[in-house]
């Protein structure tokens, strides 16, 4: 049986950062399993799962869910860039580029989710593709956490469109700039 993929609290802080939960917001993420004054260093990917799933009911009624996954995944990426350990990546992204940054997604996802299976592989100058396996989180998400992340890594004007999807946890994506 394979291992859950287990999410660092920084996840959590950003989505916190962003959403700034009322009364209502607060007791869905403590339904889920996750406390807002009482923060744990990591979490089962479930549990991130289901307060995302209570913030796009929240803030997203009415918008189509595709994408609103993607809105919430670039606005994730932001607010994390705004936390202590953000902060530190976001330094090396701009000190990297877009390039080096793209050969480092691997990297990059494993420090805030464990275990992860991504590979990247360059197509073309400014073109790659990221296969993601065993992933937990939507397509969409991840596509505008990665067109976050390669903004802060000074990539102009960004594209990630989901190239492939296999099943529930498998899926590619295709990113130029």
């Amino acid at each position: 049986m394979p291992t859950e993929v287990t999410v660092q609290s920084t996840l959590f802080e950003s989505l916190v950062r962003f959403t700034k939960p009322g009364p209502s917001l607060r007791a869905e993420f403590l339904a889920a399993g996750y406390d807002v004054d009482k923060p744990r260093a990591t979490y089962p990917a479930s549990v991130y799962l289901a307060c995302q799933e209570a913030v796009l009911r929240q803030l997203y009624a009415g918008k189509e869910r595709k994408a609103a996954q993607r809105e919430l995944g670039s606005e994730l990426v932001r607010m994390y860039f705004e936390t202590l350990v953000g902060r530190v990546v976001g330094v090396a992204l701009k000190v990297a580029g877009p390039e080096r940054a793209m050969k480092r997604v691997a990297l990059s996802f494993s420090s805030v989710l464990s275990p992860v299976d991504i590979e990247t592989q360059q197509v073309g100058p400014a073109d790659w593709r990221v296969r993601f396996r065993g992933y937990p989180f939507p397509p969409d998400a991840a596509a505008g956490t990665c067109e976050g992340a390669l903004r802060m890594a000074g990539a102009s004007q960004p594209r990630v469109e989901v190239e492939r999807q296999e099943g529930a946890e498998a899926f590619d994506l295709r990113i130029r700039w």
